[in-house]
């Protein structure tokens, strides 16, 4: 199966679901499982249709299958305060996982998404991130390379400014 491209610059929100649901750690699997960046053909689903399993029942299956998995990795809630509304971040691991003989599993971490207070994103690769910056490193040097191409060229003692043009020619160098 073919990786679909990153959709970093996409957001994803349920107003309804939030009005109907708590959204809290142990919910926030079963909100996302509902945007975009969900696949459907993942362990998590496969898991879910087989209904009366225990959370440690769960955990054992897992260990002998391989395939795609999401996982909470991080959850950070902030209750309100009086002046204060509460705050949630979340981040859930898109996983490949395969599956050990004697020994467990491994996993290998895909991507990277973030549920900001109800709104779902997803984050930016570490090398997406690095050639935004180094892009705009590369325009701000551009620029300022043309800013001083652009200055005039310094005054001679005699008050002379060189040849037309400012460039110092091979005679100038010499004296």
């Amino acid at each position: 199966r073919e990786e679909q491209a990153p959709l970093t610059r996409v957001s994803w929100q349920d107003l309804e679901w939030l009005r109907h649901f708590p959204l809290n750690r142990d919910t926030v699997l079963d909100y996302f499982a509902n945007s975009q960046f969900y696949d459907r053909t993942c362990l998590n689903e496969q898991l879910n249709m087989q209904q009366g399993l225990s959370r440690e029942e769960r955990a054992e299956m897992l260990e002998q299958m391989s395939g795609i998995e999401y996982a909470l990795a991080k959850a950070q809630e902030v209750p309100p305060t009086p002046t204060a509304a509460a705050r949630t971040l979340y981040v859930i691991e898109k996983r490949q996982r395969t599956a050990g003989g004697g020994g467990g599993g491994g996993s290998a971490v895909l991507r990277l998404y973030y549920v900001l207070d109800g709104v779902v994103y997803e984050a930016p690769t570490l090398n997406s991130v690095l050639r935004s910056r180094l892009l705009r490193l590369s325009w701000l040097l551009e620029s300022a390379f043309e800013a001083v191409r652009g200055v005039t060229a310094p005054q001679r003692a005699g008050g002379d400014a060189g040849p037309k043009g400012g460039g110092a020619t091979a005679m100038d160098v010499g004296s």
